[in-house]
């Protein structure tokens, strides 16, 4: 399994990956710094992921932003694009499903916490 995340935290994104790897430990997780970085490496990839996540604020170009980009292009709009923030926000939670998120979820603060909204994702 092949998992994009863009994450400008590198902490929230090696605690992702650790979640990712206690389901699959043979899955690859990429991390872009932002979503311009997200859609730059996807617009290049010979190779696509699986799934994607976005967290809503990142410098350059935010998580709706991207979310939208990818959306709008054939060649990627079948893939899964899921949210992943910490904002708790209705409206950016519309907004991103209105936008073509397939979910959205609060970052965990522990790591059975994270391995519990993560499921659904990665378990067979």
């Amino acid at each position: 399994m092949l998992v994009l995340y863009a994450e400008d935290d590198i902490d929230d994104f090696d605690f992702f990956c650790d979640v990712l790897k206690s389901f699959d430990p043979a899955a690859k997780c990429l991390n872009m710094r932002n979503g311009r970085e997200a859609i730059e490496f996807l617009d290049n990839a010979v190779v696509l992921p699986d799934i994607i996540f976005l967290d809503i604020n990142m410098p350059a170009m935010d998580g709706k932003s991207c979310l939208k980009n990818i959306k709008r292009d054939a060649r990627l709009n079948a893939i899964p694009v899921v949210i992943y923030t910490t904002s708790q926000s209705q409206r950016d939670r519309e907004h991103c499903m209105q936008l073509g998120a397939k979910d959205f979820i609060i970052k965990a603060k522990s790591f059975g916490e994270a391995e519990s909204n993560l499921s659904r994702f990665f378990k067979g």
